[in-house]
């Protein structure tokens, strides 16, 4: 009796351990960083991205406005101004909260393995995912990835719901959440496209109702982003959510290319790329929008007469993003100084071997041990993935496998040359439920050995 109380209260017993074990290495990073320490929080947390989202969660609190700004959307300034207005304008309370949106990412793997494959595997994503160094690092950072990707993956659970049951709040809640995931980070607009079309190719349903469920979706979508869509036409005479591409095409992704080229630093191409602007009327006191086209109309014009440079600058910086074990990050977020890379090191041909080599002779000894733990996951992480693959073509599982496969490959190459290890929050869960698949039934075939040992040694003693 005592027994079935309990499971009443607790029906998922092991998501719940698996969801407090991941609380505690969180708080416990968080203690071990310190970011109510005054000088952590104006050297280390409030530094490049992080500041804008600072100063703008400042704007909406004291002004009620979003001062202007166009590169940016205020999904996650909003969400760090409801923490300044509660709790004064002190950033390691709205880190802090971050720990509770990690953790809503980590139900969602969960839940989305429980629905699709079964409960175990969701129970092994859900945990690789808990001891995921980049996750659990992510939330000493005042950036919107954490928060990105916890709406993300449940606007996904809702949507893979909903085609599996064809209800149509589902696809209406989902729609709602990558919507507001949208407004977080602008990225996820076109993802919605592609969910979009997998509704409408979905073969379990109808025409109709395909046609029906695409549509709740979209209208969904498109009815939580219009607000932000109509303020910067109203301000700007553009339809769209921000100025953000042009900017990091022009700013960022591109000096990674030229920078191979030329081997000057990024604020000398970026300096030279502004100066060509101009001349095109480009001008910080313009209309964001028109300098957005201006530097789109450079930065495309570079990358087609640099197209091999262009690509071949696009793989390594994938391949950076997939294998960057963010060791400085890491160590920093666990209290110790970090030792960076010369910061010409993007600016070399980002040979991998090179950078194993100034890994290994740059790095201080924390780091060396944390980045051979993360290697060692990674490598376990991606093993596991690409035999999952497998398992689930041999299974014929392909619909849930090609959106999977999609999904990963478009967060990658958004991701663009600059190979951040962040860029891989939003294709972790991918890649970890397809690989809890292959461990699952690793698992499965071990217990049957084990017993089949344990039978056979049965007989013999009978016998």
């Amino acid at each position: 009796m005592k027994r079935e109380s309990l499971t009443t209260i607790l029906p998922n017993q092991k998501i719940f351990i698996i969801l407090l074990f991941a609380a505690l290495l969180r708080i416990i990073v968080l203690l071990l960083f310190h970011p109510w320490d005054t000088q952590v929080e104006n050297k280390i947390i409030l530094i490049n991205d992080a500041l804008g989202y600072h100063n703008l969660a400042n704007c909406i609190v004291n002004d009620l406005s979003f001062c202007g700004d166009t590169f940016r959307t205020p999904g996650y300034p909003f969400y760090i101004a409801i923490f300044y207005v509660l709790f004064g304008t002190k950033p390691w309370v709205v880190l802090f909260s971050q720990i509770l949106v990690n953790l809503i990412a980590i139900y969602y793997v969960f839940k989305i393995g429980e629905m699709i494959f079964s409960k175990r595997i969701g129970l092994i994503a859900a945990t690789f995912l808990a001891i995921d160094p980049n996750s659990i690092c992510a939330i000493t950072l005042l950036y919107s990835d954490s928060l990105f990707v916890s709406i993300m993956l449940a606007s996904l659970y809702y949507y893979l719901r909903g085609l599996k049951f064809g209800n149509n709040f589902d696809f209406l809640l989902s729609g709602v959440l990558l919507g507001i995931s949208a407004l977080v980070r602008p990225v996820a607009q076109y993802y919605s496209l592609i969910l979009f079309l997998f509704a409408l190719l979905w073969p379990a349903r109808n025409l109709l109702l395909r046609f029906k469920y695409a549509l709740l979706y979209g209208l969904a979508f498109v009815l939580i982003i219009s607000p932000w869509l109509y303020r910067n036409y109203t301000l700007y005479d553009k339809i769209k959510l921000s100025s953000v591409q042009g900017e990091t095409l022009l700013q960022w992704q591109v000096p990674y290319v030229k920078a191979r080229e030329t081997h000057q630093s990024r604020e000398e191409i970026v300096a030279e790329f502004l100066a060509e602007a101009q001349a095109f009327g480009y001008s910080k006191d313009g209309n964001p929008f028109v300098n957005e086209e201006i530097e789109q109309k450079i930065a495309a014009n570079y990358i087609k007469t640099h197209l091999f440079l262009s690509v071949t600058s696009l793989v390594s910086g994938i391949v950076h993003t997939y294998d960057n074990l963010d060791t400085s990050n890491i160590v920093k977020s666990l209290g110790f100084i970090p030792t960076w890379l010369a910061n010409d090191a993007m600016e070399t041909s980002r040979n991998e071997f090179k950078l194993i080599y100034l890994f290994f002779s740059t790095k201080s000894l924390p780091e060396i041990v944390c980045g051979l733990i993360v290697m060692t996951m990674l490598l376990v992480n991606y093993i596991t993935f690409i035999l999952g693959v497998n398992l689930l073509i041999k299974r014929q599982q392909l619909l849930v496998l090609v959106m999977f496969i999609i999904s990963i490959f478009y967060f990658t190459i958004t991701c663009g040359p600059m190979g951040l290890a962040r860029f891989r929050l939003p294709i972790t869960g991918f890649y970890l439920l397809i690989g809890a698949v292959y461990i699952d039934e690793l698992l499965i075939r071990m217990s049957s050995r084990n017993s089949s040992y344990s039978i056979y040694h049965k007989e013999e003693a009978c016998g």
